[in-house]
Protein backbone atom coordinates (compact mmCIF):
# COMPACT_ATOMS: atom_id res chain seq x y z
CA UNK A 1 0.00 0.00 0.00
CA UNK A 2 1.50 3.64 -1.11
CA UNK A 3 1.76 5.99 1.39
CA UNK A 4 0.07 9.41 0.87
CA UNK A 5 2.49 11.31 -1.57
CA UNK A 6 2.58 14.87 -2.10
CA UNK A 7 -1.08 16.32 -3.69
CA UNK A 8 -2.97 13.62 -2.48
CA UNK A 9 -5.70 14.00 0.13
CA UNK A 10 -4.30 12.69 3.62
CA UNK A 11 -7.25 12.68 5.48
CA UNK A 12 -11.09 12.05 4.91
CA UNK A 13 -11.91 15.79 4.76
CA UNK A 14 -9.48 16.58 2.24
CA UNK A 15 -10.99 13.90 0.04
CA UNK A 16 -14.37 14.96 0.14
CA UNK A 17 -12.89 18.59 -0.58
CA UNK A 18 -12.12 16.95 -3.59
CA UNK A 19 -15.39 15.91 -4.79
CA UNK A 20 -14.43 12.65 -4.51
CA UNK A 21 -17.25 9.76 -4.31
CA UNK A 22 -18.16 6.45 -3.45
CA UNK A 23 -18.68 3.52 -5.96
CA UNK A 24 -18.38 0.15 -5.69
CA UNK A 25 -15.82 -1.78 -7.07
CA UNK A 26 -18.45 -3.15 -9.88
CA UNK A 27 -19.41 0.48 -10.94
CA UNK A 28 -15.86 1.51 -11.05
CA UNK A 29 -15.23 -1.48 -13.61
CA UNK A 30 -18.19 -0.74 -15.51
CA UNK A 31 -17.36 2.79 -16.28
CA UNK A 32 -13.92 1.93 -16.85
CA UNK A 33 -14.36 -0.78 -19.33
CA UNK A 34 -17.27 1.65 -20.91
CA UNK A 35 -14.85 4.36 -21.36
CA UNK A 36 -12.14 2.20 -23.25
CA UNK A 37 -14.99 0.76 -25.36
CA UNK A 38 -15.83 4.28 -26.38
CA UNK A 39 -12.29 5.12 -26.74
CA UNK A 40 -10.89 2.20 -28.62
CA UNK A 41 -9.40 0.97 -26.97
CA UNK A 42 -8.23 -2.52 -25.95
CA UNK A 43 -9.95 -3.56 -22.44
CA UNK A 44 -8.28 -6.85 -22.61
CA UNK A 45 -4.61 -6.64 -23.90
CA UNK A 46 -3.01 -9.54 -24.98
CA UNK A 47 -5.72 -12.02 -25.47
CA UNK A 48 -5.91 -13.70 -28.86
CA UNK A 49 -8.43 -14.80 -30.64
CA UNK A 50 -11.31 -14.14 -28.36
CA UNK A 51 -12.47 -10.68 -30.35
CA UNK A 52 -16.16 -12.34 -31.54
CA UNK A 53 -17.24 -14.67 -29.30
CA UNK A 54 -15.53 -14.76 -25.35
CA UNK A 55 -14.91 -10.76 -24.94
CA UNK A 56 -18.09 -9.49 -25.95
CA UNK A 57 -19.70 -12.23 -23.25
CA UNK A 58 -17.22 -10.80 -20.75
CA UNK A 59 -18.10 -7.21 -21.02
CA UNK A 60 -21.85 -7.97 -21.18
CA UNK A 61 -21.35 -9.92 -17.53
CA UNK A 62 -19.15 -6.83 -15.90
CA UNK A 63 -21.34 -4.24 -17.17
CA UNK A 64 -24.24 -6.00 -15.75
CA UNK A 65 -22.25 -6.08 -12.77
CA UNK A 66 -22.07 -10.12 -12.47
CA UNK A 67 -19.57 -12.44 -10.23
CA UNK A 68 -18.13 -15.29 -13.52
CA UNK A 69 -16.63 -18.15 -13.84
CA UNK A 70 -14.25 -18.94 -17.07
CA UNK A 71 -15.32 -22.51 -18.06
CA UNK A 72 -12.36 -24.06 -20.43
CA UNK A 73 -9.86 -26.89 -21.30
CA UNK A 74 -6.02 -26.08 -19.90
CA UNK A 75 -3.91 -23.64 -22.20
CA UNK A 76 -6.82 -21.51 -23.22
CA UNK A 77 -6.01 -18.31 -21.47
CA UNK A 78 -8.06 -18.53 -18.25
CA UNK A 79 -5.99 -17.40 -15.68
CA UNK A 80 -4.70 -14.47 -18.11
CA UNK A 81 -7.68 -13.19 -19.64
CA UNK A 82 -8.89 -13.01 -15.22
CA UNK A 83 -5.58 -10.51 -15.01
CA UNK A 84 -6.69 -8.70 -17.23
CA UNK A 85 -9.45 -7.18 -15.63
CA UNK A 86 -7.12 -5.42 -12.92
CA UNK A 87 -6.84 -3.21 -15.65
CA UNK A 88 -10.25 -2.18 -15.64
CA UNK A 89 -9.64 -0.61 -11.47
CA UNK A 90 -8.57 2.91 -11.15
CA UNK A 91 -5.05 3.08 -10.93
CA UNK A 92 -5.12 4.37 -7.53
CA UNK A 93 -8.07 4.46 -5.38
CA UNK A 94 -8.17 5.32 -1.50
CA UNK A 95 -8.45 3.29 1.73
CA UNK A 96 -8.49 4.13 5.31
CA UNK A 97 -4.53 4.31 6.62
CA UNK A 98 -3.41 0.41 7.99
CA UNK A 99 -6.50 -0.98 7.08
CA UNK A 100 -6.08 -5.32 6.31
CA UNK A 101 -8.97 -5.18 4.34
CA UNK A 102 -8.63 -1.80 2.67
CA UNK A 103 -11.72 -0.46 3.34
CA UNK A 104 -13.16 2.85 1.83
CA UNK A 105 -12.99 6.23 4.18
CA UNK A 106 -15.96 6.93 2.57
CA UNK A 107 -17.77 3.77 4.17
CA UNK A 108 -15.83 1.81 6.15
CA UNK A 109 -16.99 -1.80 7.30
CA UNK A 110 -14.72 -3.36 9.80
CA UNK A 111 -14.81 -2.71 13.42
CA UNK A 112 -11.26 -0.69 13.73
CA UNK A 113 -12.16 1.41 10.86
CA UNK A 114 -15.68 2.37 11.96
CA UNK A 115 -14.14 2.99 15.60
CA UNK A 116 -11.38 5.50 13.71
CA UNK A 117 -14.37 6.97 12.14
CA UNK A 118 -16.50 7.95 14.52
CA UNK A 119 -13.41 8.74 17.10
CA UNK A 120 -11.66 11.16 13.58
CA UNK A 121 -14.31 12.20 11.57
CA UNK A 122 -12.99 14.04 8.85
CA UNK A 123 -9.22 13.71 10.47
CA UNK A 124 -9.29 9.83 9.62
CA UNK A 125 -5.94 9.14 7.95
CA UNK A 126 -6.21 8.14 3.84
CA UNK A 127 -3.57 6.17 1.89
CA UNK A 128 -3.77 5.94 -1.47
CA UNK A 129 -3.29 2.22 -3.23
CA UNK A 130 -2.63 1.11 -6.39
CA UNK A 131 -4.65 -1.12 -8.61
CA UNK A 132 -1.90 -4.38 -8.80
CA UNK A 133 -2.60 -4.36 -4.76
CA UNK A 134 -6.26 -5.01 -5.55
CA UNK A 135 -6.11 -8.02 -7.55
CA UNK A 136 -5.61 -11.37 -5.20
CA UNK A 137 -5.23 -14.76 -6.96
CA UNK A 138 -5.49 -17.94 -5.21
CA UNK A 139 -5.05 -21.62 -6.98
CA UNK A 140 -7.92 -23.87 -5.53
CA UNK A 141 -6.36 -26.97 -3.66
CA UNK A 142 -8.00 -29.95 -1.78
CA UNK A 143 -6.67 -28.62 1.49
CA UNK A 144 -7.58 -24.97 1.26
CA UNK A 145 -9.40 -24.07 4.21
CA UNK A 146 -12.45 -21.92 5.22
CA UNK A 147 -9.56 -20.09 7.21
CA UNK A 148 -7.68 -19.28 4.15
CA UNK A 149 -10.56 -17.93 2.32
CA UNK A 150 -12.53 -16.20 4.83
CA UNK A 151 -10.85 -16.07 8.12
CA UNK A 152 -10.39 -17.55 11.10
CA UNK A 153 -9.15 -16.78 14.90
CA UNK A 154 -5.47 -14.98 15.29
CA UNK A 155 -3.86 -16.76 18.27
CA UNK A 156 -1.21 -13.74 18.17
CA UNK A 157 -3.79 -10.82 18.84
CA UNK A 158 -5.65 -13.52 21.40
CA UNK A 159 -2.26 -13.76 23.52
CA UNK A 160 -1.98 -10.07 23.85
CA UNK A 161 -4.81 -9.69 25.65
CA UNK A 162 -7.73 -9.70 23.64
CA UNK A 163 -10.69 -11.74 24.24
CA UNK A 164 -11.73 -14.39 21.89
CA UNK A 165 -15.34 -12.82 21.16
CA UNK A 166 -13.45 -9.43 20.26
CA UNK A 167 -14.15 -9.07 16.30
CA UNK A 168 -10.18 -7.20 16.15
CA UNK A 169 -8.95 -10.94 16.79
CA UNK A 170 -10.07 -12.19 13.49
CA UNK A 171 -7.30 -12.67 11.36
CA UNK A 172 -9.17 -12.50 7.76
CA UNK A 173 -8.54 -14.80 5.00
CA UNK A 174 -7.78 -14.03 1.43
CA UNK A 175 -11.59 -13.20 0.53
CA UNK A 176 -11.72 -9.82 2.90
CA UNK A 177 -8.22 -8.82 1.94
CA UNK A 178 -9.70 -8.37 -1.45
CA UNK A 179 -12.39 -5.99 -0.67
CA UNK A 180 -12.87 -3.19 -2.95
CA UNK A 181 -10.81 -5.19 -5.35
CA UNK A 182 -11.30 -8.41 -7.17
CA UNK A 183 -10.66 -11.60 -6.51
CA UNK A 184 -9.78 -14.53 -8.63
CA UNK A 185 -10.13 -18.42 -7.48
CA UNK A 186 -8.22 -20.87 -10.38
CA UNK A 187 -9.64 -24.37 -10.68
CA UNK A 188 -13.06 -23.79 -8.37
CA UNK A 189 -14.31 -27.53 -8.49
CA UNK A 190 -10.41 -28.04 -6.75
CA UNK A 191 -12.16 -26.98 -3.25
CA UNK A 192 -13.77 -29.34 -1.17
CA UNK A 193 -17.43 -29.31 -0.99
CA UNK A 194 -17.84 -28.03 2.14
CA UNK A 195 -15.29 -24.98 1.36
CA UNK A 196 -17.17 -24.21 -1.79
CA UNK A 197 -20.57 -23.66 0.81
CA UNK A 198 -18.59 -20.98 2.94
CA UNK A 199 -18.68 -18.70 -0.49
CA UNK A 200 -22.79 -18.51 -0.45
CA UNK A 201 -22.95 -15.96 1.39
CA UNK A 202 -19.91 -13.70 -0.65
CA UNK A 203 -21.59 -14.23 -3.87
CA UNK A 204 -25.51 -13.66 -2.66
CA UNK A 205 -24.94 -11.40 0.50
CA UNK A 206 -22.19 -9.98 -0.13
CA UNK A 207 -20.71 -10.37 2.92
CA UNK A 208 -18.79 -13.11 5.15
CA UNK A 209 -19.30 -15.14 8.16
CA UNK A 210 -16.06 -15.98 10.70
CA UNK A 211 -16.74 -19.17 13.00
CA UNK A 212 -17.02 -18.35 16.45
CA UNK A 213 -17.93 -14.43 16.04
CA UNK A 214 -21.27 -12.60 15.37
CA UNK A 215 -19.57 -10.57 13.16
CA UNK A 216 -21.07 -10.02 9.70
CA UNK A 217 -18.22 -8.43 7.46
CA UNK A 218 -20.22 -6.56 4.37
CA UNK A 219 -17.93 -6.72 1.56
CA UNK A 220 -17.15 -5.10 -1.99
CA UNK A 221 -15.70 -7.11 -4.60
CA UNK A 222 -15.61 -8.63 -7.69
CA UNK A 223 -15.29 -12.82 -7.79
CA UNK A 224 -13.98 -14.53 -10.72
CA UNK A 225 -13.74 -18.42 -11.20
CA UNK A 226 -11.83 -20.52 -13.57
CA UNK A 227 -13.23 -24.51 -14.12
CA UNK A 228 -12.63 -27.19 -16.49
CA UNK A 229 -15.68 -28.63 -17.50
CA UNK A 230 -16.75 -31.76 -16.11
CA UNK A 231 -16.30 -34.32 -18.63
CA UNK A 232 -12.69 -33.18 -19.15
CA UNK A 233 -11.32 -33.40 -15.27
CA UNK A 234 -12.73 -35.46 -12.58
CA UNK A 235 -10.95 -34.02 -9.61
CA UNK A 236 -14.07 -32.40 -8.37
CA UNK A 237 -17.25 -30.16 -9.24
CA UNK A 238 -18.76 -26.77 -8.34
CA UNK A 239 -21.73 -27.53 -6.32
CA UNK A 240 -24.88 -26.59 -7.33
CA UNK A 241 -26.22 -24.20 -5.07
CA UNK A 242 -22.32 -21.99 -5.73
CA UNK A 243 -22.71 -22.62 -9.39
CA UNK A 244 -26.48 -20.92 -9.43
CA UNK A 245 -24.98 -17.92 -7.44
CA UNK A 246 -22.51 -17.06 -10.37
CA UNK A 247 -24.30 -14.34 -12.43
CA UNK A 248 -22.58 -15.89 -15.84
CA UNK A 249 -20.64 -18.68 -17.13
CA UNK A 250 -17.99 -18.12 -20.32
CA UNK A 251 -16.50 -20.71 -22.25
CA UNK A 252 -13.14 -19.95 -23.16
CA UNK A 253 -11.92 -22.09 -26.62
CA UNK A 254 -8.68 -22.46 -28.13
CA UNK A 255 -7.50 -20.58 -31.31
CA UNK A 256 -10.07 -21.50 -34.03
CA UNK A 257 -7.86 -19.54 -36.91
CA UNK A 258 -4.03 -20.66 -37.76
CA UNK A 259 -3.03 -16.85 -38.24
CA UNK A 260 -4.16 -16.56 -34.02
CA UNK A 261 -1.62 -19.51 -33.23
CA UNK A 262 0.74 -17.69 -35.32
CA UNK A 263 -0.17 -14.86 -33.19
CA UNK A 264 -0.27 -16.09 -29.98
CA UNK A 265 3.32 -18.02 -30.64
CA UNK A 266 4.77 -14.86 -31.71
CA UNK A 267 3.40 -13.77 -28.38
CA UNK A 268 4.42 -16.08 -25.70
CA UNK A 269 6.88 -17.12 -26.93
CA UNK A 270 10.92 -16.57 -25.44
CA UNK A 271 12.39 -17.04 -28.92
CA UNK A 272 16.69 -16.68 -28.50
CA UNK A 273 16.75 -16.35 -32.61
CA UNK A 274 14.78 -14.72 -35.38
CA UNK A 275 12.26 -17.42 -36.67
CA UNK A 276 10.45 -16.29 -39.76
CA UNK A 277 7.02 -15.80 -39.86
CA UNK A 278 6.17 -19.44 -41.89
CA UNK A 279 8.11 -21.55 -39.51
CA UNK A 280 5.60 -20.11 -36.81
CA UNK A 281 2.78 -21.23 -39.45
CA UNK A 282 4.33 -24.66 -39.77
CA UNK A 283 4.57 -24.75 -35.73
CA UNK A 284 0.54 -23.47 -35.18
CA UNK A 285 -0.82 -26.08 -38.05
CA UNK A 286 1.44 -28.95 -36.05
CA UNK A 287 0.27 -28.13 -33.17
CA UNK A 288 -3.56 -27.64 -33.96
Amino acid sequence: MSLTEPGRPATLGELRSTGHVHRSVKSEIRENLLARLRAGEDAFPGMVGFEDSVLPELETALLAGHDLVLLGERGQGKTRLMRTLAGLLDEWSPVVEGCEIGDDPHAPSCVRCRRLAAELGDDLPVAWRHRSERYTEKLATPDTSVGDLVGDVDPVKVAQGRTLGDPETVHYGLVPRSNRGIFGLNELPDLAERIQVALFNVLEERDIQIRGYSLRLPLDLLLVATANPEDYTNRGRIITPLKDRFGAEIRTHYPTEVSDEVALIAQESALVADVPEHLLEVMARFTR
